[in-house]
């Protein structure tokens, strides 16, 4: 027999409580090999200097090793910081670098 709980949460009578986070994230744009790009980091909403996920070149990544910025404070400047080196000792040129906070 399958048993289900449903306890009240105090303040919110009949109804469920979902706080949706605000969508952090650093835009870096560049060019490199003559092409123009992006090199997206999404960041914690709880913390946004921790890195959560990126989005942009795997060849990028691997070359900073990613993995060494996820959900670690302070990470997120760290991590802005070695795309944009790396994009540079590249050849290429980082035309804009943009945090934003999207609700």
């Amino acid at each position: 027999m399958l048993a289900v709980a449903f306890y009240a949460i105090p303040g919110l009578s009949g109804s469920i409580a979902i706080q949706e986070a605000a969508i952090n994230r650093t835009i870096i744009d560049y060019e490199l090999n003559g092409q123009a790009s992006q090199f997206v980091i999404d960041l914690d909403a709880y913390d946004p200097t921790a890195v959560i996920s990126y989005t942009g070149s795997p060849t990028i990544a691997d070359a900073v090793d990613v993995q060494q910025f996820y959900n670690i404070p302070g990470s997120a400047s760290e991590f802005e910081e070695a795309v944009c080196t790396y994009i540079e000792d590249y050849g290429g040129t980082v035309t804009s670098v943009e945090t934003i906070s999207e609700s």
